[in-house]
């Protein structure tokens, strides 16, 4: 009977823990989403999301890129609660494009 229902506990525990992940996982990737968008001041259409579920530390990842010339591509990290970014890392591909602004330089560190 202790077998039972310690296997049913497990069995409740890991089916919240993968609703949870499921049900955050949209919001996590829209909160992405929305960051990129208003960071990089680039239009929501050419932003590109994936969950990429629970890493080994606990945290989620939700990684992408942007359809933009340079392409950049992106890692974030959000805490194992789901709620707020541990990390978030961006790459972008190349080098500094001939006709960035002064003001966009932040944009592309190939550029410093």
């Amino acid at each position: 009977m202790k077998t039972l229902i310690l296997c049913a506990t497990l069995a409740i525990g890991c089916s919240a823990s993968a609703a949870f992940a499921e049900a955050n996982a949209n919001s996590m990737m829209e909160q992405r989403q929305a960051y990129v968008v208003q960071h990089m001041h680039v239009p929501p259409g050419v932003v590109n999301v994936k969950f990429e579920g629970q890493r080994t530390d606990g945290t989620f990842a939700v990684n992408g890129d942007t359809e933009t010339n340079p392409k950049t591509t992106f890692q974030c990290n959000f805490h194992s609660n789901g709620k707020g970014v541990a990390h978030f890392w961006r790459n972008v591909e190349g080098g500094c494009p001939a006709d960035v602004s002064q003001a966009d330089r932040y944009k592309y560190p190939a550029c410093n």
